[in-house]
């Protein structure tokens, strides 16, 4: 997939009419993908997820990127979590178990940040879905408008090498 068909599809998703809880699910997911560490297994298979699903995939990945920007302030709430997890003595031998099994480690489950993210991001999902449902609503009711009638996408559709690409000129 080129950058152009990229733009195109983001441009898609934030125009087009989606449904509010599309919206929600998308924001939630991408909510727990900023809130981990992303150079591990446990990351990149939550974006599979993300991209699988049918969910808003442009919402998700704005609300994944603005997560991440502040993830550092969740870092001091989600590193102590996932420390007490890994150190407690009545969860070490799962935690054994884990680390010896064959592809598990590449999860990061043994990152205390990446542990205390899941687990916060496990328990915020549900409100952080209903507040990204009511966003959609508003955002369709509202907002849409203004993205498509903005100078970028009008211009953006008005070009002659975006409207030759995608009118069939490749």
């Amino acid at each position: 997939m080129n950058p152009l068909s990229i733009l195109r599809q983001f441009i898609k998703g934030l125009t087009s009419d989606t449904d509010p809880s599309q919206i929600g699910w998308g924001i939630a997911l991408g909510f727990v993908i900023g809130l981990i560490p992303k150079a591990n297994l446990t990351a990149q298979l939550l974006l599979v997820l993300l991209m699988a699903l049918k969910v808003n995939i442009p919402m998700g990945l704005i609300a994944m990127f603005l997560v991440s920007f502040v993830n550092p302030l969740f870092d001091k709430l989600t590193d102590p979590i996932g420390y007490a997890l890994l150190t407690s003595d009545a969860l070490a031998p799962l935690w054994t178990a884990l680390y010896n099994m064959p592809v598990v480690p590449w999860t990061g489950f043994n990152n205390t940040v990446l542990l205390g993210g899941l687990l916060l991001g496990a328990a915020l999902l549900v409100p952080v879905y209903f507040a990204g449902r009511r966003f959609g609503v508003y955002y369709n009711e509202k907002f849409r408008e203004r993205v498509m009638n903005s100078k970028f996408v009008k211009g953006l559709k008005a070009s002659f090498l975006f409207d030759w690409y995608f009118k069939g000129g490749v």
